[in-house]
């Protein structure tokens, strides 16, 4: 079957291979030759067809072999006609008036066809050539986006404003503003750089789109046009085959410009479609080129926006090639009367095309900024602008500049730090006390007098003294100190955390730790939330640890940690028994573990690697883009004998692979694979055994990490194989049902398996889910998605009935992704 399918494949590369097309041409006109214009010819048995223009001329192009062609129009009697076509062929009509002509006869014997997917059609021919006709290429690129919110204000300013600002429209109190400019390389669409020369955001500019080229690539020449900044999901685009069909086409109007016929295209999404725009393009013909497109995304796609549309036009650049000239994005978000909205003009000139890049000069850095971007004078700005600013941008421009230098004299500064470390009943009883030192960028945190009492912690409650210290340097290096001491009324004991950690590499976000406890922990932190409330994954511990983090090589990390641990059993520990009488099916004999007491020395070495990992830079910065490879990992644990008077002495390790797939229009799929052992248990404590954690009551775990459906937790100690794989659909399957789309549902589905020797486990589950978004009440800007799931599974040495569970995870604006 595999050499035949293997045939198939080529003599179909054959056929298209030595395929050549001939062109057919010609020109209708009327018995006194005068040219007809939107005369209609078509090769019967086919698609293929075209129209006369104004002038009467036609064109076809048709491979070798012997066709029928029928030529109509409205008054005109329909002529078929026989060719063979071995070569260019040129053939002129002339049709002859129908007699006795009437109106109604017209109805009757004519019926009018939309041929505007006939014009798509040419376009999606021409396509290729159109977009290699740029070759490699470089352009300046100038953005201006801004954005208008009237949604109620989430603070108040804890000084007010100078008169002659508060005076100022409220309308520009409200706006936000950011310009860039950018020098854009591109040779294909995964070899591409940015360099951003010039940047100024005014206002609070987070929820601005388009402020570096990679939130996206929306070419409408392109089968799947890629919204990253907004969306998880790529869209089809009008102007492919798939988007043949996707979308209903319908020519909307006829215009000539220059002797060119301009035909408007208005398409929308079929019924049984998902990843669907909506919009209109104008085509020119003979050249069959888009001069404009313009489209709105479905809602269901923008977690971040309830309303995105894409403006964009085309021209003729260089006297090569067809290129994006402009592009507009206008968005908002709505909650009740408010609404924030925003719009993102971009400008492409200079083009360079055809140019030669040296090797080695695209790698995985896509966009870069350096400090100086942001420290542009208005000189700068003045030539860089393509885009003129509108009255309102300068007067908006006035007032932030007002309002900076406002509140950015030392005296305005000083009050506001008088203010902010001003001691009120409020800060003491609700939400602490801050003090601000803003010439050492020192900030102390003391916390409110209503946090004293703890009640819920293990032996009772707890009197407890909590704050921080965080300074933060001119290199933008931090160090934070945080405090943590409680006295236990029922056990007459005290407790306390103190931890130190400094970032001393704001780009890589390396750091290193120093903490010094004494402290219950987990005895498996991983577990389920039924497990975590129980009293025998409790142990107290002494101890003092070190960590160190760090990046390698772009997507290589290194983890180090050296922990020395006192460890002591709670079984002596005086306990209530009111979380025993809320849970009582759950927490039968709850009691601690009882053990001797010991000392322990032992250290994790992790690396972590994901090649191909592109990344944006910026000044102080690196943005994380992903890698079409999976991430590999691998972490030893060892306990150390001996040093200290340590017991422990064990060598655990474990390794694996992640990834997340973007599957285009079908979702985004997720595996994790690791198998781990311990290499050698010479003396290996109950706290450091690895656990796998049982399934979560009735709420549906991280489907990447956790089984939904294993009946316990417990040890392993030989070697385990264990995986998890995730599909969300993201209304791919739903979608294409008429009703159920309507409800805005999307489709999640996946399994996992463990192998366990311990217990001669062999556990498999399945489980599918449905999920919609709400808005979160507290924020309109923030979207969390509510889902209910039915869970099953299969196992050698236990049965589980099937499941249903609730679950919930929230959009990471940052991140751009559901977490």
């Amino acid at each position: 079957m595999f050499k035949n399918l293997l045939l198939l494949v080529l003599l179909f590369t054959v056929h298209s291979a030595t395929a050549q097309y001939f062109k057919v041409s010609g020109k209708i006109t009327n018995n006194k030759l005068e040219p007809l214009f939107a005369a209609s010819i078509q090769v019967r048995g086919e698609k293929t067809g075209t129209t006369s223009k104004e002038d009467g001329t036609w064109q076809l192009l048709l491979e070798e072999g012997q066709y029928e062609l029928i030529i109509s129009m409205v008054g005109f009697k329909t002529q078929k006609i026989e060719l063979v076509i071995t070569k260019d062929y040129i053939q002129n009509i002339i049709l002859e008036q129908q007699e006795d002509l009437n109106l109604e006869e017209v109805v009757l014997k004519t019926k009018y066809r939309d041929k505007s997917e006939e014009y798509i059609r040419q376009v999606i021919r021409h396509k290729d050539s159109l977009l290699a006709a740029s070759g490699p290429y470089s352009c300046e690129v100038y953005i201006k986006a801004t954005q208008q919110d009237s949604l109620p204000p989430k603070i108040k300013l804890k000084k007010p404003l100078p008169d002659s600002l508060i005076k100022k429209p409220d309308s520009l109190g409200r706006m936000s503003m950011a310009e860039i400019s950018v020098h854009y390389d591109h040779e294909t669409d995964d070899k591409v750089k940015e360099i951003r020369d010039g940047v100024v955001k005014r206002g609070n500019p987070e929820s601005l789109f388009y402020l570096t080229l990679t939130d996206g690539n929306f070419n409408i020449y392109n089968n799947l046009l890629r919204a990253r900044g907004v969306s998880q999901m790529p869209f089809i685009s009008p102007v492919s085959y798939g988007g043949l069909a996707a979308y209903r086409y319908k020519l909307t109007d006829i215009s000539t410009v220059n002797g060119h016929k301009i035909f408007t295209i208005g398409f929308r999404p079929k019924e049984l479609s998902n990843v669907t725009t909506e919009g209109e393009l104008k085509i020119m013909d003979s050249a069959w080129v888009v001069l404009s497109a313009r489209y709105t995304l479905p809602v269901f796609h923008i977690p971040a926006y309830d309303y995105f549309e894409v403006k964009q036009q085309y021209e003729f650049v260089n006297q090569k090639a067809w290129m994006i000239t402009s592009e507009t994005f206008t968005y908002f978000t709505k909650h009740g009367k408010g609404k924030q909205s925003g719009q993102t003009v971009a400008s492409y000139r200079n083009f360079e095309l055809a140019k030669n890049f040296p090797p080695k000069y695209f790698g995985l850095e896509v966009s870069a900024t350096k400090q100086e971007a942001y420290e542009r004078d208005s000189s700068f700005w003045q030539k860089s602008r393509t885009i003129p600013l509108t009255s309102k941008e300068v007067k908006f421009i006035q007032y932030r500049d007002s309002i900076y230098r406002a509140t950015h004299s030392k005296a305005y500064l000083d009050s506001i730090d008088k203010k902010t470390n001003k001691f009120t009943l409020k800060k003491l009883l609700l939400t602490g006390q801050t003090l601000y030192n803003r010439e050492k960028e020192r900030t102390i945190f003391l916390m409110p007098i209503t946090a004293l009492y703890n009640p819920v912690q293990f032996g009772g409650g707890r009197l407890r003294i909590y704050g921080s210290l965080n300074k933060v340097y001119k290199s933008k290096k931090n160090i934070n100190l945080f405090t943590d001491l409680s006295y236990g009324f029922r056990n007459h004991d005290v407790n306390g955390n103190i931890r130190f950690v400094k970032l001393y590499n704001p780009f890589t976000r390396a750091f290193y730790r120093l903490e010094v406890e004494r402290d219950f922990k987990y005895i498996y932190e991983g577990d389920a939330w039924i497990n975590l409330i129980k009293r025998n994954n409790f142990y107290l511990n002494n101890g003092i640890g070190f960590g160190h983090w760090r990046e390698l090589a772009n997507g290589l990390t290194f983890y180090t940690d050296l922990d020395l641990a006192f460890r002591r059993s709670l079984s002596k520990y005086k306990t209530g028994n009111t979380i025993d009488s809320l849970f009582p099916d759950w927490l039968d004999n709850n009691q601690a573990v009882a053990f001797d007491p010991y000392n322990a020395v032992y250290g994790k070495i992790s690396l972590q690697y994901t090649p191909g990992q592109k990344f944006i830079r910026e000044p102080r910065e690196k943005i994380i883009l992903g890698s079409k490879f999976p991430t590999f990992f691998i972490t030893w644990r060892k306990g150390i004998p001996g040093l200290l008077n340590s017991k422990v002495d064990f060598d655990f390790l474990e390794y694996g692979l992640k990834q997340e797939i973007k599957l285009g229009t079908t979702g985004i799929s997720h595996y994790t694979i690791k198998s781990g052992s311990y290499i050698t248990k010479k003396d290996l404590r109950f706290v450091d055994y690895q656990f796998q954690r049982r399934g979560d009551p009735i709420f549906f775990g991280n489907p990447d990490e956790a089984f939904q459906a294993l009946d316990s937790t417990f040890p392993l100690f030989k070697r385990y194989y264990q995986g998890h794989y995730l599909h969300e659909f993201n209304g791919a399957l739903l979608n294409k049902i008429p009703f159920l789309k309507k409800l805005q549902l999307r489709e999640i589905a996946g399994g996992g398996f463990l192998i366990a020797p311990e217990r001669d486990l062999r556990y498999g589950e399945l489980f599918a889910g449905v999920e919609r978004v709400f808005k979160w009440p507290f924020n309109p800007l923030y979207k969390f998605k509510l889902g209910v799931y039915i869970v099953g599974s299969a196992a050698n040495q236990f049965s589980n009935p099937v499941m249903f569970k609730i679950g919930v995870t929230s959009w990471d604006m940052k991140r751009k992704k559901w977490m």
